[in-house]
């Protein structure tokens, strides 16, 4: 084996251990992002849960008040009116 010979399958080897580093370090990388773009989705899961919840209770709140309006305004229907025209007539 010539010592050129010898050189050149030292460089292909220590080239291929180098992909093989780079590879890891990309894998490493990789990971990392994967962690932290799995971190952000369950806080942005989250957060959607809680704004959800939020809406669905101010619904219910406003649900809840249109119905006492409702029935304020069935109970200002029902009133009788003849004490207002007693008013008109007796002033009269």
């Amino acid at each position: 084996m010539t010592p050129e010979l010898s050189s050149q399958i030292w460089i292909e080897k220590v080239s291929s251990l180098q992909g093989i580093g780079s590879s890891r370090q990309v894998e490493t990388v990789d990971g990392l992002q994967i962690a932290a773009m799995s971190a952000q989705i369950a806080e942005l899961t989250s957060a959607l849960i809680e704004s959800e919840w939020r809406r669905v209770v101010e619904q219910q709140s406003m649900s809840a008040t249109v119905q006492q309006i409702k029935e304020q305004v069935l109970n200002l229907a029902h009133q009788p009116t003849t004490s207002l025209a007693r008013k008109d007539t007796d002033g009269q």
